[in-house]
């Protein structure tokens, strides 16, 4: 009924989103990695193989000490890899004297460029059952856990599309990407995407009663933010967490974005055949507050109800030698240091237009090429 819907307002459906030319204008079922009706990560799909070699060695980071051998490949993710490099003497001058840390390679650009995908969380009434907590019964848990099928095998997001506000021209990249959540909201699903409960149990719970009492949820992301965020030390013990932030929405245009976005999703919403089943809850979440037009209600709207996609990139990126933000270059090498390498989703100079998941699969198996090369 999406996809019926989307195409009455320009977009096209394709099978295969990741094909050429097809992203921008498009709208498609989601493709996920599963097997069996589970999520297939990539310890599933590699450290499972690999305990199995004579030459892999696991050891726990539990009280260990290590020495290395030929080259450390730092592989912590764009938090830690930027909080570990950072402890190690290793970035802006300035930060690591601020925590008397000795300076090893004064690399400005470690822990900044911080980007993530912001999405706004649209709710909508319908009197069609979706999945729910009701959904957690002995007899699905067993579909699930036994034969792989069964409505707890849903990766939620069941489908998407993707456009460039300004145009839908094939040879654009788009900057938002939808997803849309055939799910019923309660109150720890909100507490789980970081809502305080009063939330849920203030502009939702009251109104989703009797036969309006499922939901489906619009996603809206910004894919390609200006607005960027940092990591910084709160102290030079490990133990203690980084400064985490990402600066969302510091930027006029991406808050721009994000309204035209939203306006998008509603006008999608009451085109046939989602009108007849759909009722935006967009008013009853925004409260009683006083807006003077609708651009200033979704802007409300979008500061209280957007969350992060957990895509964080860029805090260790790649770059030219003579870049002075770069800290790895194109050989996932990190600048200045000798046998060290950062190989995850921190060292993207920029976010990709989707799904952060495979192109760091890709990253590290470009950096296992490059290392089995050299030795």
């Amino acid at each position: 009924m999406l996809i019926e819907a989307c195409e009455k307002n320009g977009f096209r459906e394709t099978k295969d989103y990741n094909a050429e030319e097809s992203l921008n204008g498009c709208v498609s079922m989601s493709q996920i990695s599963t097997k069996g009706g589970k999520r297939w990560s990539t310890a599933s799909g590699y450290l499972l193989q690999a305990v199995k070699r004579e030459n892999f060695d696991f050891s726990s980071l539990d009280k260990e000490e290590f020495i290395k051998g030929k080259e450390v490949v730092l592989s912590a993710g764009t938090v830690g890899s930027a909080q570990i490099l950072l402890l190690s003497g290793i970035g802006p001058r300035v930060e690591l004297e601020k925590h008397q840390i000795p300076v090893i390679a004064d690399l400005p650009g470690v822990g900044k460029n911080l980007q993530d995908h912001l999405m706004t969380v649209l709710v909508y009434q319908t009197r069609i059952p979706t999945l729910s907590v009701h959904d957690l019964t002995p007899e699905n848990l067993q579909k699930w856990a036994i034969q792989g099928k069964g409505p707890l095998t849903s990766c939620v997001l069941e489908s998407q599309w993707w456009c460039q506000l300004d145009g839908n021209d094939k040879t654009q990249v788009p900057d938002i990407q939808m997803h849309f959540v055939p799910v019923t909201v309660d109150a720890e699903l909100f507490k789980n995407v970081n809502f305080k409960p009063e939330v849920f149990e203030q502009y939702l719970k009251p109104h989703l009663i009797d036969e309006s009492k499922w939901t489906v949820i619009c996603l809206p992301t910004i894919l390609h933010p200006k607005s960027k965020g940092e990591i910084t030390l709160a102290s030079r013990d490990p133990l203690i967490h980084p400064i985490i932030n990402p600066n969302y929405l510091e930027d006029k245009q991406d808050v721009r974005k994000l309204i035209e976005a939203c306006k998008l999703v509603e006008k999608i919403s009451k085109s046939e055949p989602l009108n007849s089943i759909l009722n935006s809850m967009a008013k009853e979440m925004n409260g009683d507050e006083a807006i003077e037009n609708e651009d200033q209600f979704w802007e409300s709207f979008i500061r209280k109800y957007s969350v992060t996609v957990y895509h964080p990139v860029g805090t260790c990126k790649m770059g030219k030698e003579e870049d002075p933000m770069a800290v790895v270059t194109s050989d996932t090498r990190v600048k200045g240091v000798r046998g060290l390498r950062v190989v995850d989703a921190s060292i993207m100079p920029s976010l990709v237009s989707g799904n952060t998941n495979i192109p760091t699969v890709a990253i590290a198996e470009r950096a296992a090429d490059l290392i089995k090369n050299t030795y």
